[in-house]
């Protein structure tokens, strides 16, 4: 054994010394470095072809208006970044906070079917519910997420049965659960300047939100009737104005999901995702653009432009780009 054990230490002494020239040993070399668009590279290894979307020649530059303190587009399928303006700049969420609050809710054993009485100390500065008025959680949920109320989301986080430093707790801890490191919560309607995350993780906020498919399938509503107990029906437009196409676009109802946001602080925010006819699904991020309007042109402008000048590798012309 011992004599094992001094033939072992020779070995590695001899041929384990950081100074010997291992010739005989063949490893694969790295390959060049391939611009693919944006500040995103690829180490091109021989291993293995890559599976992102890459960027045609020539890396045509987006020319559009863009008045967005920071933008980002991201592949929804492998995170990667397709065009980026200022996306780690921390900034604030303003309604975008309400995914966040969403999926804390979904979390909670909540009965959508059990109902609130608006009280005072819900209301928020918006009118699509008055106090004294009885709704559904499940009207509640929907007049929060498509209408952007904030009463309606203090009444739901009431009716959770938690105090509101409670929730709030939840909602950083599931942000770190999720590692989404810059977003910090302060509370849950989106009011507070200070509910904050860069444009990098606003887009895995969202991501990670339509996940659930009771979220996803209610932000893509565009009206919504909720029924307070004893009164007539209320119409709720979305905030989301691709969806109504009051903001012209070439996208399908059902291929649009997103939440905006709006304090004087965070100028006009926009998340959505959106996909093309060939079901490629990207996230657009739009943070403090200057107008209502003008968020969600510029949101469908950075996706028209990304979708034309991106490939993903089931489009024709991939296999090209891989080879160069």
């Amino acid at each position: 054994m011992m004599l094992a054990g001094v033939l072992l230490l020779f070995f590695s002494t001899v041929y384990f010394s950081p100074e010997r020239n291992f010739s005989f040993l063949k490893f694969p070399a790295s390959g060049n470095r391939t611009q693919i668009g944006g500040d995103i590279s690829l180490e091109s290894l021989p291993v293995s072809k890559p599976t992102i979307p890459l960027i045609k020649d020539g890396q045509a530059k987006f020319s559009g208006t863009l008045t967005a303190v920071s933008a980002i587009v991201v592949d929804s399928k492998t995170k990667t970044v397709l065009f980026n303006k200022n996306s780690n700049e921390i900034r604030s969420l303003a309604s975008i906070t309400k995914l966040m609050t969403a999926m804390v809710l979904l979390d909670l054993p909540i009965d959508w079917s059990s109902t609130a009485v608006i009280s005072s100390e819900d209301m928020a500065g918006d009118h699509h519910v008055e106090v004294g008025e009885k709704y559904t959680l499940e009207d509640l949920w929907h007049v929060a997420l498509i209408g952007s109320s904030n009463t309606a989301i203090n009444a739901l986080v009431r009716s959770s049965g938690l105090k509101e430093e409670q929730f709030v707790a939840l909602m950083n801890k599931k942000a770190q659960d999720l590692r989404i490191s810059s977003a910090r919560f302060i509370e849950p309607t989106g009011l507070s300047e200070r509910n904050m995350a860069s444009g990098l993780d606003t887009a895995r906020l969202l991501i990670d939100a339509l996940k659930f498919d009771k979220i996803y399938s209610t932000v893509q509503v565009a009206e919504y009737y909720a029924h307070p107990f004893g009164s007539k029906a209320k119409r709720v437009w979305t905030t989301n104005w691709l969806l109504t196409d009051w903001i012209p676009n070439n996208f399908k109802m059902e291929n649009i999901a997103g939440k905006t946001g709006y304090i004087d602080s965070s100028g006009y925010n926009f998340a959505v995702s959106l996909s093309n006819e060939k079901k490629h699904v990207i996230t657009v991020v739009v943070l403090g653009a200057s107008t209502n309007e003008g968020r969600f042109g510029e949101a469908r402008d950075l996706a028209e432009w990304t979708f034309k000048n991106y490939l993903w590798p089931d489009d024709s012309g991939y296999n090209d780009l891989t080879s160069n």
